[in-house]
């Protein structure tokens, strides 16, 4: 089902019948349009790098004529982009940040004017800078939304996704982004949920940079025990040194004691819980 996108004075609305496990975050990245690169930069904190994996071009030189491969862009060639003799592209890239793939994004590319033909032939725009440096906002349509490998129909040319296509962790989507003389339709592949929950994290391998696992780490159970017991063993550290040194009246004997006591207890709570050899 298409996604539907409308606003009024006031409101914005994006329906679309979304899978039930897709979260927020994950539902921010598969409502880009075309400013997905934007979008994973602001997730990540980080630059967000374009990496050509293929391309192969093509065109049509009559409404009558077949497609032919061009090996070499001519300025003959740019110039005989029209809507009756389009220059179409397929290519992947790889979205890439901190040196890992985020996503694999494959793309029919229809062209119909010498303008944007110079533009992405010639001048190397990648598809999402191509809208920003043409001033215009893409017409978007979310066609599909899959977790786990790409549906078969869904795939388009020589596609292919190392090693991201064998797991079931992936997310992907496939939309189409049109604006005069210039029509794609992309398939983007996302290699792990995992990094839309623990962002850092998934970049660099690094657990104690996630925020919301320390915040877990923190209120389990054991966590509140070990930080009432620390409590524990500061007062009576104090009171040792107060009763040594007999500034405190032989009352505090008793309360001494008990401390003492509670820090047998956390020996023998610590000898417990920890690891066998």
């Amino acid at each position: 089902m298409p996604s539907f996108d409308s606003y009024n004075a006031k409101t914005t609305s994006i329906s679309y019948p979304w899978p039930a496990e897709v979260n927020g975050v994950e539902r921010i990245a598969l409502s880009a349009q075309g400013d997905l690169q934007r979008v994973l930069s602001a997730f990540f904190a980080r630059p967000i790098v374009i990496a050509l994996v293929y391309s192969n071009t093509s065109r049509q030189s009559s409404p009558e004529a077949s497609f032919e491969p061009i090996t070499q862009v001519t300025p003959a060639i740019i110039a005989g982009a029209s809507p009756e003799t389009p220059i179409v592209q397929t290519r992947q890239v790889h979205l890439q940040c901190n040196g890992r793939i985020v996503c694999t994004a494959t793309s029919t590319v229809r062209i119909t004017s010498p303008e944007t033909a110079h533009l992405f032939l010639q001048e190397k725009y990648a598809i999402g800078q191509m809208f920003r440096r043409l001033e215009k906002v893409p017409a978007f349509e979310l066609l599909c939304v899959g977790l786990g490998a790409v549906r078969e129909g869904e795939k388009r040319g020589s596609f292919k996704i190392a090693d991201a296509d064998r797991g079931s962790s992936q997310l992907w989507r496939k939309y189409t982004l049109i604006v005069p003389h210039f029509e794609c339709e992309i398939l983007e592949v996302f290699p792990a949920r995992e990094m839309f929950l623990g962002a850092e994290r998934w970049l660099t391998g690094d657990a104690a940079a996630v925020p919301e696992l320390a915040v877990a780490a923190a209120t389990r159970p054991g966590a509140a025990l070990n930080q009432g017991l620390k409590i524990v063993i500061a007062a009576g550290v104090m009171l040792l040194l107060l009763f040594e040194t007999a500034v405190v009246p032989i009352s505090a004997l008793v309360c001494y004691l008990a401390v003492r006591h509670a820090l047998c207890i956390h020996s023998y709570l610590c000898h417990l819980g920890s690891p066998s050899p």
